[in-house]
């Protein structure tokens, strides 16, 4: 084991080449990127990191910088439930969520990237994991797509390879909604694992 020696913060904000929607957010133009690295005394590194979509990266990046560091002082980088609930306390009463549980997220993540490197092991395999392969799906931020554009954004999904495709739904009226899975139950054929993601409505 090693104690924790740095730690290093970057934010980098992806604009995107399509305008994006929810049902929540209004136009997303942009994703922002926020990581953590962690050191220990040895030198060695993990690397973990949160995102938003499009806003608030900032006050996320200030927390890991300014909080994080003086929080995290003298653990050992293997300690990961010990400082997971310490830094939870300690930014508690600033906020029980948005930048303080994402900034936490990062940390976290780093943290057991750190472990798993420490071990020469894949995390999956450090958890107990035994099965290298996932599957996998295809999901956008689609819900504002016309019938066309998510037949197409589908048809470049599965050209590369998906197997299973999960769509928005949460349009202000249901007719629409079943229209567009209805549209793309008929485009995949019966069968085809279609998932529907109504998150926020």
């Amino acid at each position: 084991m090693a104690r924790i020696a740095t730690t290093e913060t970057g934010l980098y904000r992806i604009p995107l080449p399509v305008i994006l929607s929810d049902s929540t957010h209004g136009e997303i133009r942009a994703f922002e990127l926020i990581t953590c690295r962690v050191r220990d005394a040895d030198g060695a590194e993990g690397t973990g990191y949160t995102y938003t979509v499009g806003r608030n990266g900032g006050a996320i990046t200030d927390i890991l910088k300014r909080e994080i560091p003086e929080l995290i002082e003298g653990f050992e980088a293997d300690d990961t439930e010990a400082i997971w609930h310490h830094v939870w306390w300690g930014l508690h009463y600033g906020g029980r969520g948005g930048a303080a549980v994402l900034a936490l997220s990062a940390l976290d993540i780093a943290l057991w990237d750190l472990k798993a490197r420490r071990a020469d092991r894949p995390l999956f395999r450090l958890l107990g994991g035994f099965d290298a392969s996932v599957p996998c799906y295809a999901g956008g931020i689609d819900l504002d797509l016309s019938v066309e554009a998510l037949l197409k954004q589908t048809d470049d999904n599965l050209a590369k390879g998906y197997r299973a495709i999960k769509m928005k739904v949460g349009r202000p009226d249901l007719k629409s909604d079943v229209a567009r899975v209805a549209a793309m139950r008929e485009h995949l054929g019966d069968g085809f694992p279609l998932m529907a993601d109504a998150n926020m409505k």
